[in-house]
């Protein structure tokens, strides 16, 4: 059984089925071109070669969800729980700054105006690391029509989805896991 690619598989009914199914997501993902790595990730990746909690292993499959926009999908929920971001980020770290994991300006520095608990049991709960307004570093951050936030280099980080507290960033932990710029 043969199968060629052709770019009208990727279709809005396509994105909807792999929201229901993760073997179909990379399925779909791989065929639909959006898989890809740089440096000892690949060579489709637009990433940092070194990331920081444990995101290595996500960054081989989901690296592109930071590296295109516009952007439909998502890194796996759940996954800063598969990683070492609570072992790297703790109540001890005390503010944290975010750094794109493309180019390396700062985007976040988390937890601010609420405790780290706060800041831990929101993002535990949406999936994803959930920033708020004033953890914004706003200068390096658009938030664009349709709620999709990127940086200042272009890279896709997740979006906003306001809830009764306000704007929340929900945002992908490998597009955020970069190095400081030198």
């Amino acid at each position: 059984l043969k199968f060629k690619f052709e770019p009208r598989y990727c279709t809005d009914k396509t994105e909807r089925m792999a929201a229901s199914s993760s073997t179909f997501m990379l399925a779909s993902l791989a065929l639909c071109g959006m898989l890809g790595v740089q440096g000892r990730l690949g060579s489709d990746s637009c990433l940092q070669d070194e990331l920081r909690f444990g995101v290595e292993a996500l960054a081989l499959t989901y690296s592109q969800v930071c590296c295109k926009t516009p952007q439909p999908w998502a890194e796996p929920a759940g996954s800063l729980n598969r990683v070492s971001f609570w072992q790297d980020v703790s109540e001890e770290t005390g503010v944290v700054t975010y750094y794109d994991s493309k180019c390396g300006v700062p985007l976040f520095q988390a937890p601010k105006g609420r405790s780290f608990e706060e800041f831990k049991a929101e993002s535990s709960r949406h999936g994803w690391p959930s920033f708020r307004d004033e953890e914004l570093v706003r200068e390096n951050i658009e938030v664009r029509e349709g709620g999709e936030v990127v940086s200042s280099c272009g890279t896709h980080l997740g979006h906003n989805l306001p809830d009764a507290s306000g704007n929340r960033y929900c945002i992908d932990l490998i597009c955020i896991a970069g190095h400081p710029s030198s």
